[in-house]
């Protein structure tokens, strides 16, 4: 999309043209679902997490700056959509901990990490507990210090850190499990 056709089309959703609306929601959908797909246990979290976005976008709109930030604020505000299901909905189940599991399983080399694909490397990530995947995206994807995590999930930044070695640990777990059945299968 140019962007003197997303400026209008910006100014027409601010105006609150229905019509206008469903072409940014369909033109940006797709956008907002690989940001909630990082921090979904499943498609429709990530769908749930995606629409709410999009509320908040579409009666957000006028706060928007411009064109040019346009897609970087869409971004924060999927990332806390995300952080917002997880308080709301996950932040209260209990994470099973299995990190003694562990053991000395560690990755030295990359060569592990090189044979899994991108979709993958989601799917795995999708494997952990709700607090791991949620500190492990805000750290390792969208650049958020452990700080700046406590703060937005209004817990101790012991418990961020604690969440993200923790993250580390289970994700090289599944690393190694994903390694062996990639090596194993003929």
């Amino acid at each position: 999309m140019a962007l003197e056709e997303l400026e209008m089309l910006l100014d027409s959703c601010k105006g609150g043209n229905r019509l206008s609306q469903k072409r940014l929601y369909q033109q940006f959908y797709g956008f907002g679902m690989s940001i909630c797909n990082r921090y979904a246990h499943s498609r429709e979290e990530a769908e749930e997490m995606c629409h709410d976005g999009f509320i908040k976008v579409l009666t957000k709109i006028g706060d928007c700056a411009g064109v040019g930030s346009f897609k970087g604020w869409m971004r924060q505000i999927f990332v806390r959509s995300a952080i917002d299901y997880f308080r709301k909905y996950r932040q209260s189940q209990p994470i099973l901990d299995d990190i003694e599991l562990a053991g000395g399983v560690s990755i030295a080399d990359s060569t592990a990490l090189d044979k899994i694909s991108t979709d993958e490397k989601l799917y795995l990530v999708q494997q952990l507990p709700p607090a791991y995947r949620l500190a492990f995206n805000l750290y390792a994807v969208e650049g958020f210090s452990t700080t700046e995590i406590a703060e937005s999930l209004h817990v101790a930044e012991g418990t961020v850190r604690s969440n993200l070695a923790k993250a580390r640990i289970r994700l090289q777990i599944l690393i190694h499990a994903s390694d062996k059945i990639i090596t194993t299968t003929p």
